[in-house]
């Protein structure tokens, strides 16, 4: 995101008269009103994207619009001052750019700061503060590139201020951009000065323009062909990171240096410009979140926005510039900087606060207000500062800037700490009597197990940073592995009679904490097989790849023949893909249930290791929670909103059950073998008699998505997980 333009520097390259009939006029000294007019159709896109992102799919090019047109204004100022003065002054350019950028940015960070515990449920803070303080130093891009969060998907739910990652970029450009334009100036200039001693008669002159022209051309190619590289290697972290953008600033900047004070105009250029705006409009309609960005896709908005600034006309009604120099047009261009910080918040916390937030007619009324807040907020705060008297001296401006950021981020960082040390004061542990199941399984002793008055523990946020926080790092397979990757729990081997196996995918890593400490009661070693969205099955895909299948295969016939393990632990999710019938021939006792292909290939694994003489124990799938009511809304959050009344996160049983679940049906399949064992589950948070599963009990919250077990519930049922397997342990 691009700040606005400067009225009488950074736009001193612009404005043309425009002739009647000529291809290109200059532009010398005055102001370019269409500049601010893209920046309005550029922030336009982006505000719309993220309002309705299902309907303008590819809005998100608005930004690179905005990193063309500042490697365009900043360079031609950078030019203009080394051409007149043959250096470039750091400290002066670095003091402007901060009392136009800084005062806005830190004071919506600094709102944002207080905004987010007064509205956002508790699972939202922690993050929120650290991309707060990241933003504040100007470097949440990397934070995202290293978190591998994709910005147009919700799997990992977006922050306040997750939208600054774009000002980070631009300021890391502001940054490195002019010191490595400076170097190459001075080694220039040196290098002419050492040529005078030796030779008098030498050309005195460097070219400036051509120098910079050179090393940004180089520049400019070797980040493209980098962003095309990663974009294709490992597009979540390319969209963020500062390489994979520097050829979008590049292009501004050859713009500003090849045309100079001349821009194209007449009917050909004001064709040429036309076409640049659909070229703009065209990737923001037709890119979506699939669309490998930035890489090749990114130069069709990119080149579009140089070919709109290079060439137009303002011809009334067929001139594009004349549209983009409408007062309506630049009034917003004036305003974008401050759109664009304002107006990621209001899409956040919106719906915290009002459900009517989803409806068309108060998103309409959001936008107005985000732009008349944008409107007074550049008047009256940023407009006076970055014209105040004592900050005219570059080190004062240091100084406020560097004082400034730590005080957001000591806003951030305490405002979270202070609340939620009162939020969650609790005398619970997981060695509580009445803690987590122990609760259910024990009413006599411990009352009612829902509604407990000891708080929760651990806090709701902790537990929705469970999934990122295994137990067991580097238990589970990933889904793309190839191979079996293999993980020992349990007992030490030199002291082990036995082995269990944990066949299945993320469900069956959700019990590790229960099986790890039964495997070592027992004295067994813990292999865990267990791999991300792989269903326990054997079945592959017949149209592509499949890692998962085929690793299943292998490790159906791996444990059949290892006489070690005794025991084979089967779970896995209710939900899965389209797989088909089982790849191997496998004959099922007689059932009455109807047996579907892939019911088939889900229990044919059972059936294998039951005729290789294993004891087999079968989990049964636990409910599915929130599945229609909101899937967007974990439990953890729930809980967080409601804390006043948890029953609100509770929910039916047979809302809960969302699939099949041929797990749980195998128990009428196979009810009658010696040796297979199942391990029911939804009695675990659920009860028959009120129909209900529960999201809190004994002050543990149940689950730490919507469909996993959190750690400590399950470390709290590991004595009931143990006394339903003990059957199959002590064959």
């Amino acid at each position: 995101m691009s700040t606005r333009a400067e009225p009488t520097q950074s736009t001193s390259v612009s404005a043309p008269s425009v002739p009647e009939s000529g291809a290109r006029s200059s532009r010398s000294g005055r102001f370019q009103p269409e500049i601010q007019g893209l920046r309005a159709l550029a922030v336009l896109l982006v505000v719309m994207y993220h309002f309705w992102p299902e309907r303008l799919t590819g809005g998100y090019i608005g930004v690179d619009v905005f990193f063309v047109i500042s490697g365009y204004l900043i360079t031609a100022h950078l030019f203009k001052e080394a051409n007149r003065t043959g250096r470039i002054r750091l400290g002066q350019f670095w003091a402007r750019r901060i009392r136009r950028l800084l005062p806005l940015s830190l004071l919506v960070l600094g709102l944002t700061a207080v905004a987010a515990v007064a509205i956002l449920p508790s699972t939202e803070w922690q993050s929120t503060r650290r991309q707060i303080m990241a933003s504040a130093l100007y470097v949440q891009n990397w934070i995202l590139a290293e978190d591998a969060v994709d910005y147009s998907k919700a799997d990992e739910r977006a922050t306040a201020v997750q939208h600054f990652w774009s000002l980070s970029v631009e300021e890391q450009f502001y940054v490195l951009w002019p010191v490595l334009l400076a170097l190459v100036l001075a080694v220039a200039v040196f290098g002419r000065r050492r040529r005078l001693a030796r030779n008098p008669d030498a050309t005195p002159r460097v070219s400036v323009r051509t120098i910079f022209l050179s090393v940004i051309g180089v520049l400019g190619v070797a980040s493209l062909a980098f962003s095309i590289y990663y974009t294709a290697d490992s597009s979540a972290q390319a969209y963020f990171v500062t390489p994979t953008r520097i050829w979008e600033f590049a292009l501004g900047a050859v713009l500003a240096l090849v045309l100079g004070a001349s821009q194209f105009t007449g009917r050909w250029a004001n064709l040429l410009g036309w076409t640049g705006f659909a070229m703009i409009l065209a990737s923001a309609y037709l890119y979506s979140a699939l669309t490998p960005f930035p890489g090749w896709a990114a130069l069709v908005p990119t080149v579009g926005a140089t070919l709109l600034m290079a060439c137009g006309g303002k011809q009334r009604v067929t001139g594009i510039h004349w549209w983009l120099s409408l007062r309506p047009a630049t009034a917003i261009g004036d305003w974008s900087y401050a759109i664009y910080l304002w107006h990621w918040p209001v899409v956040i916390f919106a719906p915290y606060v009002s459900d009517a937030a989803k409806e068309w007619y108060v998103k309409l009324l959001l936008i107005l207000g985000v732009v008349t807040l944008s409107a007074l907020s550049t008047r009256f705060f940023e407009a006076p500062l970055r014209r105040a008297k004592f900050l005219m001296p570059t080190w004062r401006t240091m100084v406020a800037a560097a004082v400034s950021m730590a005080l957001v981020v000591g806003v951030a960082h305490y405002s979270v700490e202070h609340v939620e040390q009162d939020f969650y004061a609790s005398d619970l542990s997981e060695d509580h009597p009445c803690y987590g199941y122990r609760a259910l399984a024990n009413p006599d002793q411990c009352g009612d197990p829902f509604e407990g008055t000891l708080g929760l523990m651990p806090s709701p946020a902790d537990v929705a940073a469970q999934p990122q926080e295994p137990v067991y790092p580097g238990c589970q397979a990933e889904a793309e592995d190839e191979g079996v990757p293999e993980c020992w729990l349990g007992a030490e081997e030199s002291q082990a009679d036995g082995t269990i196996a944990v066949f299945g995918d993320s469900h069956a890593t959700m019990w590790l904490p229960a099986l790890d400490e039964i495997a070592q009661d027992s004295d067994k070693r813990l292999l865990v097989l267990t791999r991300s969205s792989c269903t326990p099955r054997a079945g592959t895909y017949e149209d592509e790849d499949d890692p998962c299948g085929e690793a299943n295969l292998e490790i159906l016939d791996r444990l059949s023949d290892d006489d070690e393990v005794e025991t084979v632990v089967i779970a896995g999710s209710q939900v899965y893909g389209g797989f088909d019938g089982p790849d191997i021939d496998v004959d099922f006792p007689e059932t009455d249930v109807e047996l579907t292909d892939q019911a088939r290939s889900i229990m044919a694994p059972i059936e294998v290791w039951l005729e290789a003489d294993k004891e087999v124990v079968v989990f049964g799938e636990i409910p599915r929670m929130n599945y229609e009511r909101n899937e967007e809304e974990t439990l953890p959050e729930c809980v967080a909103l409601n804390e006043d009344d948890l029953a609100a996160c509770n929910d039916d049983l047979e809302d809960t059950r969302v699939a099949e679940r041929w797990l749980t049906q195998s128990e009428d399949v196979f009810d009658e073998a010696e040796n297979y064992h199942f391990v029911p589950t939804e009695d675990l948070v659920c009860r028959e008699e009120d129909e209900t599963c529960y999201a809190v009990l004994g002050g543990a919250i149940t689950y730490n998505d919507n469909s996993h077990l959190s750690h400590n519930f399950v470390r709290s049922v590991t004595r009931e997980i143990g006394e339903r397997m003990e059957p199959a342990l002590q064959n």
